[in-house]
């Protein structure tokens, strides 16, 4: 009997000790992976500063980010380097001037705990809230509206004005307000007199241009690496949180 309670305590241990290793090691080779792949792309932000220096030489030239990377050659810029990434050997650039300018955001409530639909863009106010964001052009004109963080299952209640700025139940209003009103290119005084003051504005100190090579590493997998002049990065980005790499920002979808 006491031999057979040691096997069987013997047996329960090994078990034990398979199911941690079992979890842990597959923990390590991620990791392990995912430093061998982080030195490579820290050698790609080395390889990629040249083209980094004759866009912003041609910035400070001209005064404004090249429309394109064809504008920076040759005067700038003999060749596009290589980006040394099997497999994503190339770059997207794209000028951001048209995205600078202001934001103001109203509280739509709380979600109750409930997930959102699709990946969330801003970071204003609470977190468990959803907001309505309008982006404000230079002469202070809605350029683009969206809602954030919306829950998901929640149906558009008809949009009234009072209910509205008493704050019952924004979120089913803010989804029939695009259908009732034309938000594109409203005027500031106009809409906050519908609306009332929005609950946040800040000013869009964004990036110039954009330098960003797509490095996905399987089907579902999106995950690019991107350069801004600011190198101000927040801390999600393209619908993944970003990891900090020699002034680049890469992102892990």
């Amino acid at each position: 009997m006491k031999v057979t309670r040691q096997l069987f305590v013997s047996l329960t241990l090994a078990v034990v000790f398979a199911g941690v290793a079992y979890l842990v090691l597959p923990e390590r080779d991620a990791a392990r992976d995912w430093e061998a792949r982080k030195t490579r792309f820290q050698a790609a932000a080395v390889r990629a500063e040249p083209l980094i220096l004759a866009i912003s030489a041609y910035t400070s030239a001209i005064g404004h980010p090249p429309a394109a990377l064809a504008d920076i050659i040759p005067r700038y810029l003999e060749s596009i380097p290589a980006t040394g990434l099997q497999g994503c050997n190339s770059y997207e650039y794209r000028s951001l001037t048209h995205k600078q300018g202001v934001i103001v955001w109203y509280d739509l409530g709380s979600r109750q705990g409930q997930p959102y639909a699709g990946q969330s863009r801003y970071s204003d106010g609470d977190p468990d809230h959803a907001i309505l964001v309008f982006n404000l052009d230079a002469k202070g004109k809605i350029s683009s509206a969206l809602i954030d963080r919306m829950p998901k299952g929640r149906e558009p209640e008809a949009f009234d004005p009072e209910r509205w700025k008493a704050a019952v139940n924004r979120i089913g209003m803010a989804l029939d307000l695009s259908e009732t009103y034309r938000l594109h290119g409203m005027p500031v005084d106009v809409f906050e007199s519908l609306l009332g003051p929005p609950d946040g504005r800040r000013r869009v100190q964004g990036a110039g241009w954009e330098l960003r090579i797509n490095c996905p590493t399987g089907l579902l997998n999106h995950d690019v690496f991107v350069y801004w002049p600011t190198q101000m990065y927040p801390q999600r980005l393209y619908g993944g949180h970003t990891e900090l790499i020699d002034g680049w920002a890469y992102v892990h979808s």
